[in-house]
């Protein structure tokens, strides 16, 4: 029994770092650019257009689908109530096909001493060698060492 669990883990690391070591820097820029773009609609105020760009993604399917009503109605009311004033990219951390960060701490108020911040994550995928912004949900892990 300790032999299969050491035997497993290594397998999904192997995954894993097969995942990372067929990542080029192009994809790195363009996952960047999309990330980028998103949260600069979000900061000149147009939450459809970054609405438009965000997917859910399907691990078990390994596919992209564009956001359910219901998943586009919560997150409209999360960018509403948490205007981007303005973002920082925190990390980027690429961990499996269908599991990646990109952090981004989000100023939605005033401009002064002790401003209030949140974050925002997105989950970019690549499938079928094309990137996608997809919404990171609850079930989703995170890079626990960058968090």
């Amino acid at each position: 029994m300790i032999f299969f669990i050491a035997c497993t883990g290594t397998e999904k690391k192997s995954a894993s770092q097969a995942y990372q070591d067929g990542l080029t820097s192009q994809d790195s820029t363009i996952m960047l650019q999309k990330c980028d773009s998103c949260m600069q609609l979000l900061s000149e105020g147009n939450i459809e257009g970054a609405l438009d760009m965000l997917v859910l993604y399907d691990d078990s399917l390994q596919q992209v689908s564009p956001l359910t009503d219901e998943t586009r109605a919560s997150y409209k009311r999360k960018f509403t109530l948490f205007p981007v004033l303005k973002y920082e990219l925190k990390y980027v951390s690429f961990m499996e096909s269908g599991l990646n960060d990109a952090k981004y701490e989000v100023q939605f108020g005033p401009d002064e001493a002790g401003a209030p911040k949140t974050s925002y994550m997105f989950n970019p995928v690549k499938v079928d060698g094309q990137w996608y912004l997809c919404v990171k949900t609850g079930t989703q892990g995170i890079d626990e060492m960058r968090r």
